[in-house]
């Protein structure tokens, strides 16, 4: 594994190895992408393993072969590919969270509107029900329960189209909804409480756009949200955390790309700026992440030169405030209790104990000393969050 820790690394010698906090901005390089350097790949997570495949490589092929990278393990393994003459760019992954699907996308043959299925048991792919509509690519996906909402994109016929067509997953059938307010290609779309959000976009006009909208399934209705308060976009991966809706990277309309990161708080209906990925801009790569953390890979600098690298922003080495002392803890490394005291009015918080894998092992409300018993945990590195109303910072211990 890589070891680019940037700030990171700055905080452990600060701070002794058992802080995390703001300075420590969570990034890290991984392993590369095992294969060839792409952009406009696409990928589908099914439990804590991430698909990642297609897309078009540095001679100006698109690709059919996938890789899966293990979020538990952080590493990649090859996995099975689309056939070969269904090699694409552009196409838009979504999961059933047991099944991966691919739609459409465009290669050498034209704009396609087929529809792929991926098993992760036998590792092979099926042809499912095609799109009953023009080939397409570029689209955007939001998956609320067993239904994939395939949005906009770009055909044979025009630079971006509104059509919104439904999947459902479980009787493999399509049906068509109400249009964007607006044809997109490259637009970010994602799912939050029942609702989809769709951002940024080229629109028929050629012009990027900044707009996000909210689509209400039950009325099947788009209406619009704060815009982003910059320059529109495409290109821009797309993930959730909490009830935030999280931005990274991209490309606007005089060819510059980005490495900032943005937040959409969906219930405040507000923006704010995160911690930029500590390399080269870019855009195009896949994006995906885990309880615990986020991941990109691949992608197209500001060069056009296609890359291969994986970078790691870790939740819990960023989301916190920036009060080093609201909390002490001891002993670490611990064995069967470890001791909490609260300072500079952290009252009334509650703790988190999490894996490194993001799952909560335990989880109550704190008193200003407190002795948590952590005897049944097994030996290993863990984190603690302690959180009250205003702040919230996270801790490492080990477990001997």
């Amino acid at each position: 594994m890589k070891t680019h820790f940037w700030s990171v690394f700055i905080s452990l010698i600060l701070f002794g190895g058992n802080d995390i906090s703001v300075f420590a901005q969570g990034w890290t390089q991984l392993d590369d992408f095992p294969s060839s350097a792409r952009d406009d790949g696409t990928s589908f997570t099914i439990n804590l393993t991430t698909y990642c495949g297609t897309g078009l490589d540095g001679a100006w092929n698109p690709t059919n072969d996938f890789y899966a990278f293990d979020m538990s393990l952080e590493s990649w393994t090859t996995s099975a590919g689309l056939p070969q003459v269904e090699a694409r760019q552009y196409a838009s992954g979504f999961t059933s969270t047991t099944h991966g699907y691919v739609f459409g996308g465009v290669n050498g043959s034209g704009f396609l509107n087929d529809l792929w299925k991926y098993d992760p048991i036998s590792d092979s792919w099926s042809e499912v029900s095609a799109l009953p509509a023009l080939g397409r690519s570029g689209t955007s996906r939001i998956v609320m329960g067993d239904t994939a909402y395939i949005i906009g994109g770009r055909t044979s016929s025009a630079l971006s189209i509104a059509e919104v067509w439904a999947y459902s997953m479980t009787s493999d059938t399509w049906t068509q909804k109400n249009n964007l307010p607006e044809s997109l290609w490259r637009a970010s779309a994602i799912a939050f409480q029942g609702k989809g959000y769709l951002v940024f976009g080229l629109n028929n006009a050629g012009l990027y756009k900044n707009e996000i909208y909210e689509y209400d399934p039950t009325n099947d209705s788009w209406s619009n949200l704060a815009n982003f308060p910059g320059v529109g976009r495409t290109y821009v991966s797309i993930y959730l955390l909490d009830d935030q809706i999280v931005l990274l990277a991209g490309r606007d309309s005089i060819g510059n790309s980005y490495n900032d990161m943005w937040k959409f708080d969906v219930l405040a209906n507000s923006w704010s700026i995160s911690y930029n990925l500590p390399a080269s801009q870019r855009r195009g790569g896949m994006c995906f992440h885990s309880n615990s953390a986020i991941y990109y890979t691949t992608g197209i600098d500001f060069n056009n030169s296609r890359l291969t690298e994986t970078w790691k922003y870790d939740l819990f080495l960023s989301e916190n405030e920036t009060d080093m002392d609201a909390f002490s803890m001891y002993p670490n490394p611990a064995t069967i209790e470890l001791n909490i005291q609260l300072k500079n009015g952290f009252d009334d918080s509650h703790y988190r104990i999490y894996s490194l894998t993001g799952q909560i092992l335990q989880s109550a409300k704190l008193e200003t000393t407190q002795r948590i018993d952590i005897a049944e945990l097994a030996p290993g590195n863990y984190l603690i969050e302690l959180q009250s109303a205003e702040k919230k910072q996270t801790k490492r211990f080990v477990i001997n």
